[in-house]
């Protein structure tokens, strides 16, 4: 009633409650009279409508959102679209709008990392996550760090900032208790998660796209460096077309090789990524990275060499 007479129409309570009555007739609304006053809602079970009907371009949209970003839409959202999803799948089923069926069946998405499965995730404890931020509120939960025993369990207040999906794990950016330092709790580490009566607070001047630009999410360890390294022609390919960065440059170093200068921060990341290369690479500056990347491959040469003697 109260947001009908906000959007300017007049009403009174028991003019609600004889619609909803009338409504309940022709539409799947159902009534909970279990305590007064009664409760009104959409039945869950109820099979979607349309008012326009759903239409090639809409169910197809629905369907790639229930496909590719289940992360980023709260439970509650996610559950307010459940019988449109369920419309969709059943549009493109029937034979209609045969040109979104053909392009669902012909997308999807590869990871270019190795393909990890996902962790196992608390749902009850997930979705007191996603509705806590989403309304705007804090919430207390049991997070277990990484290699630690049950008995370390740690129970703490949370002050929820924003979700960041990377690969096939999810990070909540937040805040704990009532300190101001930015903090990362993995989704899947949660659990026994509870909401609480009490408003999240943003620190002065956090904004989620710079905390990520920031490189948060890239574990720095060192500055912006001038990386020189020396790829194969065929290591290098992808490089024209995706450059590591906007000052990339590219020279000719013989008839099979190409060396490339770009500034990017020196991270874990940017290692993993050229130690991935194996003998297509040598990196040539700074010496601090040529350094660590030399000791890298020498024990893991040391280590291959063990197991061959141990073997032998």
């Amino acid at each position: 009633m109260a947001k009908l007479v906000a959007a300017g129409f007049a009403t009174t309570k028991r003019s609600v409650q004889r619609d909803l009555n009338t409504l309940s007739a022709a539409f799947p609304i159902v009534s909970d009279t279990r305590t007064i006053p009664y409760g009104w809602s959409w039945a869950t079970d109820a099979a979607a409508f349309d008012l326009p009907a759903m239409d090639a371009a809409t169910a197809l949209t629905l369907q790639l959102v229930e496909k590719f970003m289940p992360a980023l839409l709260p439970p509650t959202v996610r559950d307010h679209l459940a019988p449109q999803f369920a419309r969709a799948q059943q549009f493109l089923r029937t034979g209609q709008g045969s040109g979104a069926r053909r392009w669902r069946d012909c997308i999807r998405v590869v990871p270019r990392e190795m393909p990890l499965l996902p962790p196992k995730y608390d749902a009850a404890a997930v979705r007191v996550v996603y509705e806590s931020l989403f309304e705007g509120n804090r919430f207390t939960c049991r997070y277990r760090a990484r290699g630690a025993s049950d008995e370390s369990v740690k129970t703490m207040e949370v002050n929820p900032l924003g979700l960041v999906v990377r690969g096939n794990l999810t990070y909540l950016v937040c805040t704990l208790w009532q300190y101001e330092d930015i903090r990362q709790l993995v989704l899947h580490r949660i659990s026994h998660a509870t909401r609480l009566d009490r408003p999240a607070k943003r620190p002065r001047g956090f904004d989620l796209d710079e905390y990520i630009r920031s490189g948060e999410f890239q574990y720095p360890e060192g500055p912006m460096i001038r990386l020189e390294a020396r790829f194969t022609k065929e290591a290098a390919a992808h490089l024209y077309e995706t450059p590591l960065s906007t000052d990339q440059t590219l020279r000719c170093a013989g008839p099979e090789h190409i060396e490339v200068n770009a500034t990017v921060p020196h991270s874990a990341q940017l290692e993993w990524w050229l130690l991935g290369f194996g003998e297509a690479v040598v990196v040539l500056g700074p010496q601090s990275l040529r350094g660590r990347l030399e000791r890298e491959v020498r024990q893991t040469a040391m280590q291959y060499t063990f197991e061959i003697a141990a073997g032998a």
